[in-house]
């Protein structure tokens, strides 16, 4: 990953986007580049960061990925997007295969590429450059229904995955309960795109296993609270609430926090511990 971290940071410098494949990067292509191989259109969709309707100007993201790494992206497990700030979400190669997806880079009959979303307790206008990855949801209400999953601006860089390679120490040990597995496939839709589990996972919110797990000093209820509105407990909190959207939302949390206890028995691989 460092080596797709270093050229992620080229490109954010020079508007180029990198693409890898298991870390070893692949390409680089700039803006000029797609718009004169891929062709760009227009496509409106409901933002759930601004809760409106927004019309980009974008490429078509399935388009984008056969011009750089040819059909065979198909076949592959996950995506993972690399953000300028540290953000790291990642999505089954199944849901583009599934869903319209579109690559940004700017925002039709507006000055400036910008949309405003709420941080730390008010709006604020974020800078979504280089790219921005957004969903066709105003005429497929499953994509709606899942609010911000898949949707990350200030993209610089993205790699063709398999998750169990690049985020072993992520995995719930053998053993761990039925909760706990079905916590850790919300966690990887939900959280981990910000946190880190044992070192695998994003880097905008704390790690939440080492030194420390959350479970082991927070009462489960206060937890509880946490996750479903963070504002309700700290209103200048950064992070959002749990999709307020998600179908059986209550049993959702109950299993993150089944899938984060499972993991206070853990800890990082030998050769990051101290």
């Amino acid at each position: 990953m460092a080596i797709l971290a270093a050229s992620s940071s080229a490109a954010e410098s020079s508007g180029g986007l990198v693409f890898a494949r298991r870390s070893q990067p692949v390409a680089e292509r700039s803006l000029a580049v797609l718009q004169q191989r891929v062709g760009a259109g227009k496509v409106r969709v409901f933002d759930p960061y601004e809760g409106d309707e927004i019309v980009f100007d974008a490429f078509r993201f399935d388009q984008v990925l056969d011009f750089v790494y040819g059909r065979d992206w198909r076949s592959e497990e996950e995506l993972l997007f690399t953000c300028s700030d540290g953000y790291q979400p990642t999505v089954p190669v199944a849901r583009v295969l599934e869903h319209e997806a579109w690559l940004a880079f700017d925002r039709s009959g507006m000055d400036g590429f910008t949309l405003l979303k709420l941080e730390s307790g008010s709006r604020q206008r974020i800078q979504l450059g280089p790219y921005y990855l957004v969903w066709e949801n105003v005429e497929d209400e499953q994509v709606r229904q899942q609010g911000d999953y898949g949707w990350p601006y200030q993209l610089v860089g993205v790699d063709l995955i398999r998750a169990r390679d690049r985020f072993p120490a992520m995995q719930p040990p053998v053993g761990a309960s039925e909760d706990a597995v079905r916590g850790f496939a919300q966690f990887r839709m939900h959280c981990s795109r910000c946190h880190a589990i044992n070192g695998d996972g994003g880097g905008i919110g704390p790690e939440l296993n080492h030194p420390v797990n959350p479970t082991e000093v927070r009462e489960h209820d206060w937890l509880v609270r946490w996750i479903d509105d963070p504002s309700q407990i700290l209103p200048t909190a950064r992070m959002p609430r749990l999709n307020p959207a998600l179908p059986d939302r209550a049993r959702v949390i109950d299993q993150l926090l089944a899938y984060l206890g499972a993991m206070a028995a853990t800890g990082p691989p030998a050769e990051s511990k101290p």
